[in-house]
């Protein structure tokens, strides 16, 4: 999967100095859906919040935004550990998770961010 377009990461999770990090992780991730298929995209997502709910170990929750230009997405995600997050990375569930929204997309660029401060509910 390293090498897959759909899921290359702007940032290195498997560093020394990413090893070191403690606590919640935040996952942003830049969608640009392919020509025409926004709304297929969303209703996917969205569905797979569902579908994935209660089965993804230390994943805390989402928000899905989109672009007031209508030509982005972002995906925002919070899991209590990066090593939960790189868990689920590596699993059956998110292979299949890809399989469900790769036809809508054309592009997505993740990367993972240590949460330094945090207020209100995201």
């Amino acid at each position: 999967m390293a090498n897959d377009l759909l899921i290359s990461d702007r940032t290195d999770n498997f560093t020394n100095t990413a090893g070191g990090i403690a606590g919640t992780v935040l996952l942003v991730n830049l969608f640009t859906p392919k020509p025409g298929m926004t709304d297929d995209f969303i209703e996917a997502q969205t569905g797979e919040y569902v579908r994935l709910r209660g089965k993804v170990k230390g994943w805390i929750g989402n928000r899905l935004g989109r672009s007031v230009d209508g030509s982005h997405l972002v995906n925002v995600a919070l899991f209590e550990t990066l090593a939960d997050y790189n868990a689920w990375r590596e699993s059956a569930l998110f292979a299949e998770h890809l399989e469900v929204i790769r036809p809508f997309v054309e592009k997505s660029a993740p990367g993972m961010y240590e949460v330094l401060y945090s207020a209100g509910d995201l």
